[in-house]
């Protein structure tokens, strides 16, 4: 999936960022392609590898040089020393293995980094997609006030009309007006906040409808493969395994180190040539490392098991959340398919059949039923990114 994505990125971005994302996943692609938090975790990801690479090279090595004279009688001595000291050898293979670890480590750290960025826009984009069916039905709503506004002016001025009636007119136009315009600033702030996920790089997504979407699978498929590519759960368990390293690394340490080196003595008694060598018992600079390595392995081991555990908390609430939204969203559905529709409800109150107040009592119940819908739907799809997180 993730290999797919990038190869469809790098043909996309033949074609400029201007180019109009009709689906989620296109806005996906751009983000992924221009986010400059994205980037900036990816270089950041590179210096943490290789900075885990360094600090397992030999230390450096030592020349010393002396030179020994005495008085009153003329003479003097010179001696050449070069060493090199060097840990235990454990400790190098397992400083190897932590820069491994840590490499991936790092790589699971910024794969977490772009699966939350992503999941962010893709939230942005459904939330973009419902404020864009609101301001339909809101511009419906306006749109029906405006019309009886104009019509009960003109029975106001014949006398069909009272003041009253009037008044309720001009009260629903100016609610109708202001819910219209909140909800477009609304609309328009959420692009913007879609453009800067993007780097800046205006994002010309125009989808008016969600993406067809299958029926959710049976929960134990979807726990498997939610637990299996969680980056997060997998950065634990890195961290986990470099700290259970720590503790090989760290008794190794706690073993005697070498220094071996050339020696070179010149002076009246003539030339001496001679090999060094030498050990360091490290009786107090490695004091309780190992036990500290064991209780921070303790502790990140107890952190990802208490983070499988949530994980499957927070699955089964988003599954059976999603569950409960569905079924609620089908019975709206199929209520409102049976409710008197505005334009009935119009045709009644120009032929005198309901007053106006009897109109704006079923008016709202019906128009409050239609952006309940919508925000069931909203929050089914909001419901059901967050469950196939894994995905992206």
């Amino acid at each position: 999936m993730k290999r797919t994505i990038l190869i469809i990125t790098a043909c996309l971005a033949s074609f400029g960022p201007l180019r109009a994302q009709e689906s989620i996943d296109e806005v996906l692609l751009l983000v992924e392609q221009a986010s400059k938090e994205l980037q900036a975790q990816r270089k950041l990801t590179e210096a943490q590898k290789l900075e885990a690479k360094t600090g397992n090279s030999l230390e450096n090595p030592s020349v010393e040089f002396e030179n020994l004279w005495r008085r009153p009688v003329p003479g003097n001595n010179s001696e050449l020393t070069v060493t090199q000291p060097f840990d235990f050898p454990g400790a190098y293979a397992a400083r190897n293995k932590i820069a491994k670890l840590k490499a991936s480590l790092y790589d699971s750290e910024g794969a977490e980094f772009r699966q939350q960025l992503l999941l962010q826009a893709k939230e942005l984009c459904i939330e973009i997609i419902y404020l864009r069916q609101q301001q339909i039905l809101l511009g419906e709503r306006l749109s029906n006030a405006q019309r009886l506004s104009s019509v009960y002016k003109q029975k106001l001025e014949t006398g069909a009309a009272n003041i009253l009636e009037t008044n309720k007119i001009s009260v629903e136009l100016i609610a109708a007006q202001t819910a219209a315009n909140l909800n477009a600033t609304t609309l328009k702030a959420r692009l913007q906040q879609l453009s800067n996920l993007a780097g800046g790089e205006p994002v010309n997504f125009t989808a008016t409808d969600y993406p067809a979407e299958s029926e959710l699978p049976e929960y134990a498929t979807l726990e498997t493969l939610y637990m299996e590519q969680s980056p997060e759960l997998q950065r634990l368990a890195d961290e986990h395994s470099v700290n259970l390293k720590t503790i090989t690394l760290n008794k190794a340490l706690a073993l005697p180190k070498f220094e071996v080196g050339y020696r070179h003595n010149y002076g009246l008694e003539g030339r001496f040539n001679g090999l060094l060598v030498g050990m360091s018992i490290p009786m107090f600079e490695n004091k309780n490392k190992v036990k500290a390595a064991r209780a921070q392995s303790y502790f990140s081991d107890t952190k990802l098991q208490s983070a499988k555990l949530n994980s499957v908390t927070i699955l089964k609430q988003l599954y059976e959340q999603a569950q409960t939204l569905r079924q609620s969203a089908e019975s709206l559905q199929a209520v409102l398919r049976n409710q008197n529709n505005i334009e009935l409800l119009n045709k009644a109150l120009d032929a005198g059949q309901i007053s106006v107040i009897e109109y704006f009592t079923e008016v709202s119940t019906l128009y409050q039923s239609r952006e309940t819908l919508l925000q069931l739907e909203k929050d089914y799809r909001t419901a059901t990114a967050q469950i196939y997180r894994y995905e992206l």
